[in-house]
């Protein structure tokens, strides 16, 4: 009868040893689950910043390439320009230069006039539209505001 006894006694004891071993076994494995998961968005992070700075070196190439190429076509506009007001003005070539280079100046100072000017009422228009969404959702504060300036337009006459 002892036999059974201490075979009932080892069973609990190799069942609870078995259980903590399968758990030390489950939580390495979801603890390596883990680091790997890391690893991989870390990863995929570097990957994703290098293509974003690649896509930024392009971009910025094409800039650079655009910009140049649009100087040399204004040059080139801008010479043709000159030489043929060098000949509307009988060969002097420092006349027509200058005059190219100003009618240039001009047409850049009226072009950056516009769009200051353009710019303006569209940032007036904005913030009339915005004071005026606030003054509608808000009617409120706008009552007791217009009746305090009535009070304070009383109290100065």
């Amino acid at each position: 009868m002892t036999d059974t006894a201490s075979g009932d006694a080892a069973d609990p004891a190799a069942a609870a040893g078995d259980l903590a071993g399968s758990a030390s076994r489950l939580a390495a494995a979801l603890l390596r689950s883990v680091e790997v998961f890391v690893e991989v968005r870390a990863d995929r992070l570097r990957l994703s910043l290098r293509r974003m700075l690649v896509r930024g070196a392009i971009g910025i190439a094409l800039a650079v390439v655009t910009l140049v190429w649009l100087a040399a076509a204004s040059l080139a506009v801008l010479r043709g320009l000159c030489d043929g007001l060098t000949v509307l003005w009988g060969g002097r070539v420092w006349l027509g230069n200058l005059t190219g280079g100003l009618l240039v100046l001009l047409l850049l100072a009226g072009t950056a006039a516009l769009w200051l000017r353009l710019n303006a009422r569209g940032t007036l228009a904005r913030l009339v539209a915005k004071y005026e969404r606030i003054r509608s959702t808000d009617d409120y504060r706008s009552d007791t505001s217009h009746s305090a300036q009535v009070d304070r337009g009383a109290a100065r006459s």
